[in-house]
């Protein structure tokens, strides 16, 4: 399950990701990417990236998305 987070964001958040890099959501939802090194990139869609805390995001048709849940089964 997928929740996009430029549809909620009321204040600036700056999600820091395991590689390094971090994005920010802006106010009025535009978003930045920023790499380790500091350097902006261009957001790909379907290119998920890992927070350091583990959570999952993708950018799909200009929105971050984040991941809520895990693909699995009860019966393992």
């Amino acid at each position: 399950m997928l929740l996009s987070l430029s549809a909620f964001a009321v204040e600036e958040q700056t999600i820091e990701l395991k590689n390094g890099g971090k994005v920010m959501v802006k106010k009025d939802g535009t978003m930045v990417h920023i790499d380790a090194a500091g350097i902006r990139v261009k957001m790909r869609d379907n290119v998920i990236m890992e927070a350091k805390d583990g959570t999952k995001f993708m950018m799909k048709n200009n929105a971050l998305w984040k991941q809520l849940t895990e693909k699995g089964t009860l019966k393992p």
